[in-house]
């Protein structure tokens, strides 16, 4: 599960495959877009920035924009009248824990096996595990 600290730079990373949008937590953005249509002239110039979407399918990425959106995953400090603080040019993503990153099967599989048991021991009564003890 991830952060994102830019919008048009963390569509880009999911247009290109680098990061699946069901990874996405929520995204911090500089943005102040307050309608859905504000968000496709955002998208459009963004389009035009070699930084961000510059040569990627427009369609894609209007559509991923519109998906985050939609999910309310886009945080916009601007809209409350709050500056959030510049994050380093290579401060796209943080993980909120560990992601997989490998595409080796066992690695993937220990991944699973993992998120599996924290999410399973995370989710248990304590009360519960005494009486078993």
């Amino acid at each position: 599960m991830k952060i994102g600290f830019s919008y048009g730079r963390c569509v880009r990373d999911i247009v290109n495959g680098e990061v699946s949008i069901d990874d996405v937590a929520f995204i911090i953005a500089a943005t102040a877009i307050r309608d859905v249509e504000q968000l496709g002239r955002v998208i459009d110039d963004y389009l035009l920035r070699e930084e961000y979407l510059y040569k990627l399918d427009k369609d894609k990425c209007h559509e991923v924009a519109l998906e985050l959106w939609n999910q309310n995953k886009i945080l916009q400090p601007r809209l409350q009248g709050l500056h959030r603080h510049k994050q380093p040019a290579d401060s796209i993503w943080v993980d909120i824990y560990a992601t997989v990153s490998s595409d080796n099967e066992t690695v993937k599989k220990a991944w699973d096996a993992y998120r599996f048991m924290l999410h399973m021991t995370e989710n248990v009564d304590t009360e519960a595990l005494e009486t078993f003890r």
